[in-house]
């Protein structure tokens, strides 16, 4: 609050890494890449070359008019864009941590949760970076999964990593 960045833009790049409890399966593998790398190529096609605007800003007031979104800003810049050309995405922040909670929550969606239970699947974890050495990860239990011994608010991590 107080202030505000000059327009830019990131190019992002995610990655999953999931947690399991059991050992190699007999088909050599803990689960298919395949299926995990389809679902989060596709839920990062859904936002890319979009501006990215958080439709729940407590520092921009956003309004959409016609085809257009505008956002007026604390200093009173204002910024009108094509909708076509806007992701609306249900954060504060366009921030790398509040992006990775969100990607967690559509890759989590879109992944068949039968299967990862199956396969021992226990914990997810998705990492958003926007330069080499700044990323943040965020992980979570995925739901419906007992880990014997461990308590749920244990399984819930935000981080941000600057490395130099």
């Amino acid at each position: 609050k107080g202030f505000r960045e000059r327009l830019h833009g990131h190019n992002y790049r995610v990655s999953v890494r999931l947690l399991g409890n059991k050992r190699i399966g007999p088909d050599g593998y803990v689960l298919d890449y395949g299926c995990v790398k389809k679902v989060t190529k596709e839920v990062c096609k859904e936002i890319n070359e979009h501006f990215l605007c958080p439709m729940r800003s407590d520092v921009i007031d956003i309004s959409t008019e016609g085809e257009s979104v505008k956002l007026i800003c604390e200093d009173g810049a204002v910024f009108v864009f094509p909708k076509e050309d806007c992701y609306m995405l249900p954060i504060v922040h366009a921030t790398t941590e509040e992006l990775a909670v969100y990607l967690w929550g559509k890759i989590l969606a879109g992944l068949d949760s039968d299967y990862l239970v199956k396969r021992g699947i226990h914990t997810m974890e998705v990492t958003v970076g926007e330069a080499v050495g700044q990323e943040a990860v965020f992980r979570m239990k995925v739901p419906d999964v007992e880990i014997p011994h461990v308590e749920r608010e244990k399984l819930s991590d935000v981080a941000s990593y600057i490395t130099k």
